[in-house]
């Protein structure tokens, strides 16, 4: 629950306006906070008399590092950082939602669909944390929050590095909750060598709490509790026997026999599945815990050959069925065909991102990085332009871009599959790189920034006009496309690379300066999405508001369908007492997230000054107009922001608040 801010507390932080407080620890405050475009944030900030404290910002200077590395698989989202501010801070994904106490506090004990999905949402959260070289050690219930009935592992303000040399914990402090402790943690002289396995062991306790309501080994006492975590087993007596026999053996009382978070995956999601009756995971957990699952495996040897693992195709829900297109004379309209795919044609679960590249919207700008008449890169050497947020595709993915070479020592480059590390000013050394040249095409790998050529060929390419580039890659092979013509095409034998970010850049040849300018972004999961009819026509849809700036005349929206919390349980076979079946409206995302112009003069239509007078019952969305100022000033609503969007000739016009509780 957030709290009124404090006298003392400053109006902004970085670019960031602080609106309440959700939270205090000992190493600082964390604040609900609006970004810059109207979206809510969480920004942890350490205390002001700790900041020029050389441990202290030493540790904190860790968690971000570290923090950066984590993929959002039901954990909340690392969106910015700046441990070289007054008073340093990070800022995550706000998640609005209840915490697994809070469910339980109201619920009672979960069972069934409820309960499996916790288990799975919290394992998928450990192996994302583990895979980037990160120990919670403060996993607990009121660390779980669910976001659209979806678990979500939170705080990351007492996470620390694996590595021994990186302890930053004072021998007094405890970091932690006693009742979710592994033994090893009771001894101060094995706390500087913890392992994942301690999160392993919270996993039980949490998953025994959701379970039985009561934690597996409380007491009476601080002393009766750790009395009964050194010597007794955990109480399992609700769990069904799948799940009894998982959190025993993840509450070994020996790290060294408890199973890894992506063991506990891979037993929930395959071997360790529930009952029939139980119905199957809502398919962006599922998602989450099968990338997580592939993200996390254990790297053989580099440069080891060996067959990829792969992120598994997955049926999922049609991505913009039931929208709600309309068109402008209030009639139901179809949706575009990318609407429905057929059940023929699975598609890959996964991000898709279309943006044409002409604002800034989601390749922001840096030095090399300028939009002018499209993202024009320069380069001495080879630059790269991140995607904001850095979202992770899967083995099976497509891009598609048009590009500009700028000169003769100008290559355009796609970097696919490209993984973040720690390596000076080189964060994505390990990736695999399209580069289209004036008259070659070349398809590379690099690990550890050392370069190693799979394919290439001479090509009709030339400066001063685009061409169209495209690279499609599966789970073994990956081909690159020129002007619809296949270029080159090779084996990824990289096992260490199954899946991983998209970026552009540039290369430059032996003369350097390269300058090349794309347009027309295409970043896909698969290769069955279509581009949105409505980024060029006219449409109404349902989506969510990821970005609306009105000055810079941005926006970046998620098709979505808002449905009954009854509809939503109905259709994803949830039991009756699952919390979203309670909700008036709850969102279905698509997962394509669209970068839009706004037009020059848009209207913000919101409900909140007059719900009675303008908020229309049928499509849940207000009818009066108000200045953006107005529209983009922030409640505790959930984000993105449900909105109700009229589109015209490819321009966001109209952006309609919806009310998730009308």
């Amino acid at each position: 629950m957030a709290d009124r801010l404090r006298p003392t507390d400053p109006p902004f932080v970085g670019p960031y306006r602080l609106l309440s407080r959700l939270g205090e620890g000992g190493m600082g405050s964390v604040f609900l906070a609006e970004a810059p475009g109207g979206r809510l944030v969480a920004v942890k900030v350490i205390r002001a008399e700790y900041a020029h404290e050389e441990h202290f910002r030493a540790r904190f200077r860790s968690e971000v590092n570290r923090a950066r590395q984590v993929p959002p698989f039901c954990t909340a989202e690392v969106l910015d950082a700046d441990p070289d501010h007054e008073t340093p801070y990070l800022v995550v994904e706000y998640v609005d939602g209840p915490t697994l106490n809070e469910v339980v506090a109201d619920n009672g004990p979960l069972a069934g669909g409820s309960l499996h999905g916790v288990a799975v949402g919290v394992a998928t959260a450990l192996a994302a944390i583990h895979g980037a070289g990160v120990i919670h050690r403060d996993l607990k219930p009121r660390n779980v929050l669910f976001a659209l009935g979806q678990p979500k592992v939170i705080d990351f303000g007492i996470a620390r590095p694996l590595e021994p040399t990186s302890f930053h914990t004072r021998a007094e402090e405890m970091v932690g909750t006693l009742a979710y402790m592994a033994p090893e943690r009771l001894d101060p002289e094995t706390d500087r060598q913890l392992t994942p396995a301690v999160d392993v062991f919270a996993w039980g306790a949490v998953v025994a709490y959701a379970g039985n309501g009561r934690s597996p080994f409380g007491g009476d006492t601080p002393a009766v509790t750790a009395a009964r975590i050194l010597t007794q087993p955990p109480r399992v007596d609700n769990l069904p026997p799948y799940l009894a026999e998982l959190v025993i053996a993840a509450m070994d009382k020996d790290p060294a026999n408890r199973p890894t978070a992506a063991e506990l995956l891979d037993r929930l999601l395959v071997t360790g599945a529930p009952s029939p009756s139980v119905p199957p995971l809502p398919p962006q957990l599922r998602h989450d815990a099968e990338a997580a699952l592939t993200s996390s495996s254990p790297r053989p040897p580099r440069r080891r050959r060996g067959v990829l693992i792969g992120v598994a195709a997955a049926t999922v829900l049609a991505a913009l069925a039931g929208v709600g297109f309309r068109s402008f004379t209030g009639e139901p309209a179809a949706a575009p065909s990318s609407a429905a795919p057929s059940s023929a044609a699975p598609v890959v679960a996964g991000p898709n991102i279309f943006d044409a590249l002409r604002k800034e919207a989601f390749f922001p700008e840096n030095d090399n990085c300028k939009y002018r008449n499209g993202l024009r890169v320069r380069a001495s050497e080879f630059s790269m332009c991140r995607v904001y947020s850095s979202p992770v595709f899967p083995a099976r993915q497509s891009v598609t871009v048009r590009a500009e070479l700028g000169n003769a020592d100008s290559c355009a480059a796609i970097f696919f599959r490209a993984e973040n590390k720690e390596l000076g000013e080189d964060e994505y050394a390990d990736h695999y790189r399209a580069t289209v040249c004036p008259g070659e095409v070349n398809l590379t790998s690099s690990i550890d920034g050392r370069l190693t050529s799979i394919a290439k060929a001479k090509v009709a390419t030339s400066t001063g006009s685009a061409h169209q580039v495209r690279v499609v890659a599966d789970d073994r092979t990956a081909a690159v496309f020129v002007d619809g013509r296949e270029a080159v095409r090779g084996p990824l034998t990289e096992t260490s690379l199954n899946n991983g970010r998209v970026l552009l850049g540039a290369v430059a040849g032996p003369g350097g300066g390269a300058e090349v300018t794309f347009t027309d972004a295409q970043l896909r999961s698969g290769d069955a999405t279509d581009v949105p009819a409505f980024m060029t026509g006219d449409a109404q849809l349902t989506a969510g508001m990821h970005l609306t700036y009105d000055l810079g005349r941005i926006s970046i929206l998620e098709p979505a369908e808002y449905v009954t919390g009854a509809e939503y349980c109905r259709r994803f076979a949830l039991p009756s007492t699952s919390a979203s079946c309670n909700r008036k409206l709850v969102p279905i995302a698509s997962s394509t997230l669209v970068a839009l112009p706004i037009a020059d003069k848009p209207r913000y239509l919101d409900y909140r000054h007059d719900p009675a007078k303008c908020l229309d019952p049928r499509t849940h969305a207000g009818t009066c107009s108000v200045p953006f100022r107005t529209y983009a000033t922030v409640t505790s609503e959930v984000s993105p922001r449900p909105s109700l969007v009229t589109i015209r000739g490819g321009e966001v016009a109209v952006v309609a608040r919806i009310n998730l509780d009308s």
